[in-house]
């Protein structure tokens, strides 16, 4: 009788631990994702509700990048900007094994996007969304851009220049300035094929030759089509006092830059009398370099449930999902993140369904070129150094300093790491 309540004890204990383990397996285990991209917690909120077995617990960072930590506690997700370089690509797992059990569509993907995930042939990063750059327009008075699917700098600068209207010696009308736009400057020299890229030491390497090309062709247009910078800068501070958008549906410039998150973030009712044109060069648009990926750590607790994030995020009927939820759930964000997606499938069927402006304005693949993966400090690089510096270019007759110089000025004021 013993024996058999030992036993019979013995079986309950075995089915507590067996029931306690059931409970352990049963519960959702965490994947940590880190970004500085508000727009997640809502793909969070529904990936935690479309399946049980894992949870997503987010780790916001106001930082731009996201920074790798070091040691302490690592993400198992990393979605950010500026993550391609040599130095922070190496800290990733590679994701080919994605691809290989068809977890995620390879096909969809934009070929040049996915290159600049790569590593050593082996996929480390995905691309989730890209940004481009727009002119806008009155659309009540088009001109010839209404003719073209893109405008190149040559359009760009003859369509200008032919609603520039002068009056007693000073502009009454100008058509549009790349100086007005320190943003339109950099992407000018980029169209050129200056190529800023990162350096064996992850600064910075550009082609110097293109670089003098670009501000070659920008100071004659300012000097032969815009009576020269003072004339530039001295209308700008008169006329151009509103945003860009009014700017151009006040009638004071025929174009204002701008990027397509920018613009389909104005309200619908603002965006009624504007339409737009990429902004190319020989043919090709480029897109923005802030273009956001997705990777899993290699010092990730949990790389199971982080690709099983991934490869929900990246099923287009996942994305067609979380597309329609942003316009019910008033999200202020463009498309997916603030951008075109990765996917061409989902850019080419979902997108002009929800922004009509788009109908017939979707960059095929092969009119895309994607910018080479810049330094982790882009962004700081470009506010301090880049944009300065063409900028006095442009402004100055006697400018101050080379880039190579103002790179050096700036290394040195930055703090030791």
């Amino acid at each position: 009788m013993k024996n058999r309540s030992l036993s019979f004890q013995f079986f309950l204990g075995i089915l507590a631990i067996s029931f306690l383990q059931g409970c352990k397996s049963s519960s959702p285990s965490t994947v940590v994702l880190s970004t500085n991209r508000k727009e997640v917690a809502a793909y969070i909120e529904t990936f935690n509700t479309d399946q049980d077995d894992y949870r997503i617990e987010l780790r916001f960072t106001p930082d731009s990048p996201v920074s790798i930590p070091t040691e302490g506690a690592f993400p198992d997700l990393i979605i950010s900007e500026y993550l391609t370089g040599s130095d922070t690509i190496k800290k990733f797992k590679p994701l080919d094994g994605l691809f290989f059990e068809r977890k995620i569509p390879l096909r969809d993907f934009y070929p040049g996007l996915l290159k600049l995930g790569k590593r050593e042939n082996r996929q480390y990063l995905l691309p989730v969304s890209f940004d481009l750059p727009i002119l806008l327009y009155d659309n009540r008075f088009p001109g010839k851009e209404n003719e073209l699917f893109l405008l190149n700098l040559l359009d760009i600068r003859a369509i200008s220049k032919s609603y520039n209207k002068i009056e007693s010696g000073k502009f009454v009308h100008m058509g549009f300035s790349p100086l007005w736009y320190g943003d339109f400057l950099l992407l000018t020299t980029q169209l050129f094929g200056t190529a800023y890229t990162e350096d064996s030491t992850q600064v910075l390497k550009y082609n110097l030759k293109n670089l003098t090309q670009a501000l070659d062709f920008l100071k004659e247009w300012s000097r032969e089509d815009n009576g020269g910078p003072a004339s530039e800068l001295q209308y700008k501070e008169k006329y151009l006092t509103t945003p860009p958008y009014r700017q151009v549906t006040l009638g004071w410039a025929h174009y204002a830059y701008s990027t397509a998150s920018t613009f389909f973030l104005l309200p619908e009712n603002r965006r009624l009398g504007l339409n737009f044109r990429w902004i190319g060069h020989k043919g090709k648009i480029l897109a923005l370099e802030n273009i956001l990926y997705i990777g899993i750590l290699d010092k990730a607790s949990n790389p199971k449930g982080a690709e099983a994030f991934i490869s929900w995020f990246f099923q287009p009927a996942t994305q067609k999902k979380l597309l329609d939820a942003s316009t019910t759930k008033f999200t202020y964000s463009f498309g997916l993140f603030s951008g075109f997606s990765a996917l061409q499938e989902v850019n080419e069927k979902e997108y002009p369904r929800l922004y009509p402006h788009l109908l017939g304005h979707v960059p095929p693949a092969e009119l895309l070129d994607f910018p080479p993966p810049v330094p982790f400090g882009w962004a700081e690089l470009k506010k301090k150094v880049l944009l300065p510096f063409l900028l006095d270019q442009l402004q100055n007759e006697k400018p101050s300093g080379i880039l190579e110089d103002r790179l050096k000025t700036w290394l040195l004021a930055k703090p030791i790491r």
